[in-house]
C-alpha cells in the first residue's frame, strides 16, 4: 500500500503534463508562450475537460502521494515532524489542483484560495526530513536546488524585477512549473527504490 501511495508522486506530474499537451494540441492558434496554462481549461477552449480532468486526477494523485510521503520518510528516518510538514504542503497543493479543475477560469475558486502558494517549501521540508539519512546526498542537491529555484521564480511570477509581460507569460509559467511540478516524480521513483533496497537487506543478511 506504502508504494503504491507513493507512486501518486510520480502519477500527478505525468497527468498535469498529459493535461496540458493534450489540451493545447486540440486548441487551434493556442500559444504556450502568450497564455496561461488554464486557458486550456476555461469555456473558450474546444476540450476544456481534457485539461481540467486531469489537474483534478493530478491533484488527487498529490493527496495520495503526500500519504505516501509521510510513511515512507518515516520508514527511512525514524521521525515524522518535517515529513508531516512537507506533506501537509503536498496536500494544500493537491486541493489546489481540484478546485483548479473543478472551477476553471475565471471563477475565482479556480486559484484554490492561494493554497498552492506554499508548495514551493516542500522540497526544503522533505530535504530537512532527510537531513542525515544517510546515502541522499545527490537527492539532497536536487531538492535544495528546486527549492531555491522555487522561490525565485514565484517571486517573478508575483511582480519581483517586472519580467512577466503579456507577450511572455506563459513562458514564465512554464518555467515556474519546471520547478514547482516535476520533482515530485524524482523523489517518488528515489522512496521506490530506497525502499527496494531496504526490502533486500533482510533476505541478503
Amino acid at each position: 500500500m506504502k508504494k503504491l501511495l507513493v507512486a501518486g508522486l510520480i502519477a500527478a506530474p505525468l497527468l498535469y503534463y498529459f493535461g496540458l499537451l493534450a489540451g493545447s494540441a486540440t486548441y487551434p492558434g493556442y500559444d504556450h508562450a502568450t497564455r496561461y496554462a488554464s486557458e486550456l481549461g476555461a469555456a473558450g477552449a474546444p476540450y476544456p475537460w481534457l485539461f481540467n480532468d486531469s489537474i483534478i486526477a493530478s491533484g488527487v494523485f498529490t493527496l495520495l502521494g503526500a500519504l505516501g510521503l509521510v510513511l515512507a520518510l518515516r520508514e527511512i528516518t525514524g521521525r515524522s515532524g518535517f515529513a508531516i510538514a512537507a506533506a501537509v504542503v503536498l496536500a494544500m497543493w493537491g486541493v489546489g489542483l481540484v478546485m483548479g479543475g473543478l472551477f476553471p477560469m475565471p471563477d475565482e475558486r479556480h486559484g484554490g484560495f492561494g493554497l498552492g502558494l506554499a508548495e514551493p517549501l516542500a522540497p526544503l521540508l522533505v530535504l530537512l526530513a532527510l537531513w542525515r539519512a544517510p546515502d541522499s546526498g545527490a537527492l539532497k542537491a536536487f531538492l535544495a536546488f528546486v527549492f531555491v529555484g522555487s522561490i525565485v521564480l514565484l517571486a517573478i511570477m508575483m511582480g519581483v524585477g517586472e519580467l512577466v509581460r503579456l507577450s511572455n507569460v506563459g513562458i514564465w509559467q512554464r518555467i515556474n512549473s519546471a520547478f514547482s511540478i516535476p520533482w515530485t516524480a524524482v523523489l517518488g521513483l528515489w522512496l521506490l527504490m530506497r525502499s527496494g533496497k531496504a526490502a533486500l537487506r533482510p533476505a541478503m543478511a
